[in-house]
């Protein structure tokens, strides 16, 4: 069955000040009076109390490999934003989770004691492991008060890199077909149904790093710094909270907001003159965009969405769109000075949100001098091989399409169900399979893709510069009445069950665009 949806539209702006009443006229003639939401805060309002320019910390790591009992603890959390205490939701006490690492081969335990009031789960974003069972799965369902075991076996041979975790709540309430917490349905009468954007949003997402991509770097590299760069946005209202989409209140994701890395305001970054350090950024958030710049510096990738490339790309932008991962190196000055890291002006779209420049952090380079490494050119090992000479099984078409009156989302015309495969034909195991994916809308979309990584063909007819796979690629919006187009290969080499896929803008998901395939023997 399709799923509800809230009205959420485009322009979500039209909020008055905190305490006004509506007046609206009711059935048979009468007038009610209905609370509003609060006036929508600028960035400087939303920034105040808080303290700008503290050194840059990380957030804790928790070692998850083999033989670790892991506990995350989602729970409605008053943390501290630089300064300011906010309201939001915590797996650990902080916007910003503890950062998992996990070594390939090995299985991990992570125990989910749901905390909140309403139901959640968890997806391993990015993760090539299995879609069902206590696995990656996201149509399992942890309502209040109950405790889950999601057991993650890592092949021996998966990418080393970057990754991310995040609730992954579908808009529906415990129980369902086929939503069940260890194998027992857990009905929980009277709680309200949850989604991914406010879950993400108030707090609940954190990085992954399976083992370490230094390993496939040549000399020196390997032993390189490295830093988690996690990217995420707080939009904070009157009362101190972070915004919530309620029944009555829509999440406006073009409002202004602050913007955080590893959850500090405009923190510091300290290198040494000539030093070069690996960069794991990601874009940890809910919603919106990151088009990201170091003022005066080339970012060197050697890896996108956790996945090696046969050779280092050289950037001046990065464009992370929600759960978008880069690996980078980034070599400072030989001299003293300083430069920012900041996220440019970007446009979603004509039909979407409109970011401004914003900054981000600062990056001083002082102290003793040290060699600077290559970061150019570099060849790094273990890359998937090219799927441009593989024989094609199926070629499928994903068309991605919205309603803008009813804030509803559309994959092939179909809103997200439960039961409700999006191709009647499924996906065999030991095949490849070409998808083009449409945006007939007037906004991007990041497409997402469950359990795989797929290696882009072209965009827009354009063919990409390097030959990788990654797990999420924005499908252009629609020009002129022509539609973006993304075409994608991807292998399917083991675990059957149900592949989700979907918009990854977190209010897109939650309303509609989104659906799986069947993976079969």
């Amino acid at each position: 069955m399709p799923r509800a949806v809230l009205p959420r539209p485009r322009s979500r702006r039209r909020l008055l000040a905190a305490g006004t009443l509506a007046v609206v006229l009711a059935a048979g003639g009468t007038v009610a009076a209905i609370a509003t939401p609060p006036q929508a805060l600028t960035a400087a309002e939303q920034e105040r109390g808080m303290a700008p320019g503290a050194p840059l910390t990380e957030p804790p790591v928790i070692e998850a490999s083999a033989g670790v009992e892991v506990t995350l603890d989602p729970a409605k959390t008053r943390f501290s934003i630089s300064g300011k205490d906010v309201w939001g939701a915590s797996y650990a006490g902080a916007i910003v989770a503890p950062t998992l690492r996990l070594d390939p081969g090995t299985t991990a335990s992570i125990t989910v004691r749901n905390r909140l009031q309403t139901a959640t789960n968890l997806h391993f974003h990015g993760l090539h492991v299995s879609p069902e069972g206590s696995s990656d799965n996201p149509m399992v369902c942890i309502p209040p008060g109950a405790a889950y075991t999601y057991r993650l076996s890592i092949p021996a041979d998966h990418p080393q890199g970057t990754y991310w975790y995040h609730s992954h709540a579908m808009s529906t309430s415990c129980p369902n077909p086929n939503a069940v917490a260890n194998g027992h349905s857990h009905a929980t009468p009277g709680f309200m149904p949850a989604d991914t954007e406010n879950q993400i949003l108030a707090g609940l997402s954190g990085a992954i790093v399976i083992g370490d991509s230094r390993t496939g770097l040549p000399g020196g590299l390997r032993d390189v710094p490295e830093r988690v760069i996690a990217l995420k946005d707080a939009q904070i209202d009157v009362a101190g909270k972070i915004v919530q989409n309620t029944a009555n209140t829509s999440i406006d994701s073009n409002a202004d907001t602050v913007r955080l890395v590893n959850g500090q305001l405009r923190p510091v970054l300290s290198l040494r003159p000539g030093e070069t350090e690996l960069w794991r950024v990601a874009n940890l958030g809910a919603d919106i965009f990151y088009r990201l710049r170091l003022d005066g510096y080339r970012f060197s990738v050697v890896a996108e969405d956790g996945n090696p490339l046969p050779v280092s790309a050289d950037a001046t932008e990065l464009l992370l769109p929600p759960g978008k991962r880069f690996d980078v190196l980034v070599t400072a000055s030989q001299t003293a000075g300083s430069a920012v890291l900041r996220t440019l002006a970007y446009s979603n779209g004509p039909g979407g949100d409109q970011y401004p420049d914003t900054q981000l952090a600062r990056l001083d380079i002082g102290g003793a001098p040290t060699a600077s490494l290559p970061a150019a050119d570099v060849r790094i090992a273990g890359a998937q091989p090219d799927l441009a000479g593989a024989p094609i099984a199926q070629r499928r078409r994903v068309v991605l399409s919205e309603e803008e009156s009813t804030s509803q989302f559309f994959i092939n015309g179909k809103q997200f169900g439960m039961d409700s495969p999006t191709f009647d034909l499924a996906a065999k195991l030991g095949t490849v399979e070409e998808w083009t994916v449409t945006n007939v809308t007037g906004e991007d979309h990041p497409f997402h893709m469950h359990s795989n990584a797929f290696q882009v063909m072209s965009v827009n007819g354009a063919a990409p510069a390097s030959i990788h796979r990654q797990d999420t690629v924005v499908v252009p919006h629609a020009v002129n009445g022509v539609p973006g187009t993304v075409v994608l290969r991807q292998a399917f080499t083991d675990y059957p069950g149900r592949w989700m896929f979907h918009c990854h803008i977190a209010a897109h998901e939650d309303h509609g665009m989104m659906g799986y395939i069947q993976v079969v023997p």
